[in-house]
């Protein structure tokens, strides 16, 4: 019998991919630099290096695109059918960034990379491998057609514009760690985090980090026994009395609070202190479940929420009733660190909705997660990554002086 292949290890994964990094050399000048090697700039490098530019991307993970694998629960929700500016906390300049070609544009984009696709509910499209390693593989394999040099394991520390020209500093996470300049006509900056430090070389204004589409932490229950249970539900967030926003859909109960789709899209408005009242029985009216519920509650709620609510308002009636309009109140948000965006970066009245060039630092432009534009879950967020990196790589590459 043939001997099974023994699976790579972490350790020796992660040895390879350090291994491949040091085999790039980094030039020391080129077109245009893309910082940040994830979505955004990927789309953002290819697009600038088919317009003629010499591009190089630099990246701080040890490969590129990485942060892809882990959208839409490993299956990559790539975009949205129902794309609109008003889902998106600055609608009016993503708008003028992405006109009314946005949706035709990233279609056309992920044709021309090779890519199937399938339409689930609500307008969300995905790979039709439903793996979301088959759309960050397209990417990478039209960068490399394009002749994108890719850089990884290069974090940038320092970026100033000197002479018309940006001075990229990098330090290379490998090896003995040393400093790597590059010089570049342009720079693109196409990174979610860790910009301050050359934010404030180049005098641009940004707004500080934080999760979002993220769990909620809620106390007002027992919600330890809740824990992994899932139910459909409304859900009203309230702040002050008037409503700020709602959603419906499945709500996945964890013993720190709320978690699914719909508490996701609420932690883009929640701020600690707020109500969050959710209808646990969105298809009743609360005459007709008290009256199902007259002898028994199983038969309207799940039963583990059905002891819950009942231990907690002591009658079948009070507990029904609740569930109706449960209120549960919100302590932040929770589980942060795997937040799937981060909301903050920088401020959008400094760039160029046409190009996405900064107003006041020519040459440099801004795309992604690097700009503080976010939307809801089901594809919003890489939608705006496509198309703002499609708009900055293009500008960039057409100013290169000849």
């Amino acid at each position: 019998m043939p001997r099974k292949r023994r699976r790579e290890s972490r350790a020796q994964r992660r040895d390879a991919l350090l291994r491949d990094a040091m085999r790039v050399d980094v030039p020391s000048r080129a077109d245009v630099c893309v910082v940040g090697g994830g979505a955004a700039g990927l789309v953002a490098g290819i697009v600038a290096a088919e317009s003629g530019a010499h591009v190089v991307v630099l990246e701080r993970d040890l490969e590129c695109g990485r942060t892809i694998l882990a959208t839409g629960n490993g299956r990559c929700n790539f975009v949205n059918r129902r794309l609109d500016p008003a889902s998106y906390n600055d609608p009016v300049f993503v708008g003028a960034v992405c006109d009314a070609s946005w949706l035709d544009d990233v279609l056309g984009f992920f044709r021309e990379c090779g890519l199937a696709w399938a339409e689930e509910a609500e307008g969300r499209l995905y790979p039709l491998s439903r793996q979301a390693a088959s759309v960050r593989n397209v990417l990478l394999a039209r960068a490399r057609r394009a002749g994108v040099l890719l850089a990884p394991a290069r974090e940038v520390i320092d970026i100033r514009l000197v002479a018309g020209s940006a001075l990229v500093r990098c330090q290379e996470l490998h090896g003995d760690e040393r400093c790597a300049s590059l010089g570049a006509s342009s720079v693109v900056l196409a990174s979610g985090g860790g910009m301050a430090s050359f934010a404030t070389n180049l005098e641009l204004s940004m707004r500080a980090a934080s999760p979002v589409l993220c769990p909620l932490a809620c106390t007002g229950i027992d919600l330890a026994p809740l824990d992994g249970r899932r139910v459909h539900t409304k859900l009203s967030l309230r702040r002050d009395g008037h409503e700020v926003a709602r959603e419906h859909g499945e709500v996945l109960f964890r013993d720190y609070g709320v978690s699914g789709i719909a508490a996701f899209n609420l932690s883009r408005h929640a701020l600690a202190g707020d109500k969050l009242v959710l209808d646990l029985l969105p298809g009743l009216s609360v005459e007709q479940a008290v009256a199902l519920a007259a002898h028994t509650l199983d038969g309207v709620l799940d039963p583990t929420m059905a002891k819950v609510l009942l231990a907690q308002y002591g009658s079948r009636g009070e507990a029904v009733a609740h569930a109706k309009r449960l209120e549960l109140r919100v302590e932040g948000p929770a589980e942060s660190d795997r937040a799937q965006v981060s909301r903050g970066g920088l401020s959008t009245d400094q760039f160029s909705p046409a190009t996405l060039e900064a107003h006041d630092a020519p040459g440099v432009y801004a795309c992604g997660e690097a700009l503080d534009v976010d939307g809801p879950c089901g594809g919003f967020n890489l939608a705006w990554s496509w198309k703002s990196g499609m708009v900055a790589g293009r500008a960039a590459a057409q100013a290169v002086q000849p």
